[in-house]
């Protein structure tokens, strides 16, 4: 038999053969594809805002009631010491970055060193960098005291740096500066002691009121102002008894309300 020898019909080598297929398969004619729909990548957006923008939006609030006080510790470590019927109200996620609060009240602070750590309430703004000072807003009176370091008390056409152991109160447009060693936190409603100087008989009664969660009534007009400081006795008729005897008044209780009225 013959040999017989068989001749390929092709002249190229194997590198070749591939290339040329891998060519056809990476062509544009060969490749799908895969498009999203523009619904969904509109809706990750989305989640994707929510997820970033809703927890800065967060506001937390603390609240202390009538006859109660509450110690509250900030993201950073400072402290906050709630008087009665007062809040606070700040951003817990961004506090990192914006150490800010809005108070509705009385509050004693004791802030940790770092960026500036801002007070804002009604009335006006206090701003500091680190330092322990009480706050007091209620309706249109407004009441700082520095006790340690140094505080900005920001109000709308002033403002007034405060350093320790000073204080500033604002009432009825009028602005009044003091300093006083009087003025420490030892002597302050924190420690359930209660320190007034030149105050408004009346606005001395609401703060018993708030300590003790009772309602006072008082029958005809007070002109008197009160300095004196004393603790927060466990009777408040003790502490009325304390109050009213110097000014001429006497109290009696009816339906739950402690009436204050002339003894004349």
């Amino acid at each position: 038999m013959e040999n017989i020898r068989l001749q390929p019909g092709w002249k190229k080598s194997k590198e070749q053969i591939w290339n040329d297929h891998f060519d056809k398969l990476t062509s544009s004619s060969q490749i799908t594809r895969k498009k999203f729909p523009i619904g969904i990548l509109y809706l990750a957006a989305a989640v994707f805002f929510v997820l970033l923008v809703i927890p800065g939006l967060y506001v937390k609030t603390e609240t202390a009631l009538r006859g109660e006080k509450r110690a509250i510790t900030l993201p950073d470590g400072s402290k906050v010491v709630l008087n009665s019927q007062s809040e606070i109200r700040y951003k817990p996620v961004l506090w990192i970055v914006d150490r800010s609060l809005h108070l509705k009240g009385e509050a004693y602070f004791d802030v940790e060193k770092g960026k500036n750590f801002d007070v804002m309430t009604d009335n006006g703004t206090v701003s500091v960098l680190g330092t322990s000072f009480n706050v007091y807003s209620r309706d249109k009176d407004f009441c700082v005291t520095c006790y340690t370091g140094k505080v900005a008390v920001n109000i709308p056409a002033d403002q007034i740096v405060l350093v320790n152991n000073s204080r500033v109160e604002i009432s009825e447009g009028s602005i009044k500066e003091s300093t006083s060693g009087k003025f420490v936190k030892s002597n302050s409603w924190t420690g359930d002691r209660f320190f007034f100087l030149s105050v408004d008989l009346a606005k001395v009664f609401q703060e018993i009121e708030r300590q003790y969660d009772i309602d006072i009534k008082i029958e005809g007009e007070l002109d008197f102002r009160y300095t004196g400081n004393f603790d927060k006795l466990e009777n408040p008729r003790d502490l009325l008894e304390i109050v009213t005897t110097p000014f001429g008044l006497t109290f009696f209780e009816k339906d739950n309300v402690f009436v204050i009225k002339s003894m004349n």
